[in-house]
């Protein structure tokens, strides 16, 4: 499992009950410096999400990777198209975004 997008990690926190073994892809370095300190078990990876490569994590972990995350509304739709487009290195995504998103 990877969280995209953890913040102060809200969701992660409850999600490392269930899945030991995630990590997060993160932007905001003061983010990332919070969940060292938080949650040190999970290993946060420091990178734009749209550039991520979903592939070479599929290659590592050996599988197909399951995605969650709470989509901020600026950059909603192109991580769904980044999303998308990586789809054959993907499981399933499980993801939340604002009400306005959602009706265009």
């Amino acid at each position: 499992v990877v969280e995209v997008g953890p913040g102060k990690g809200a969701l992660t926190a409850p999600l490392l009950e269930l899945y030991p073994a995630m990590r997060a892809i993160e932007i905001d370095r003061r983010a990332i410096f919070y969940l060292a300190t938080a949650l040190p078990q999970v290993p946060v990876l420091h990178g734009d999400v749209l550039a991520y490569d979903w592939h070479a994590l599929r290659q590592e972990l050996g599988s197909r990777v399951s995605v969650i995350g709470n989509l901020p509304y600026a950059v909603t739709s192109q991580i769904l198209f980044s999303l998308f487009d990586a789809s054959p290195s993907i499981r399933r995504a499980v993801v939340t975004l604002q009400l306005e998103v959602a009706q265009r």
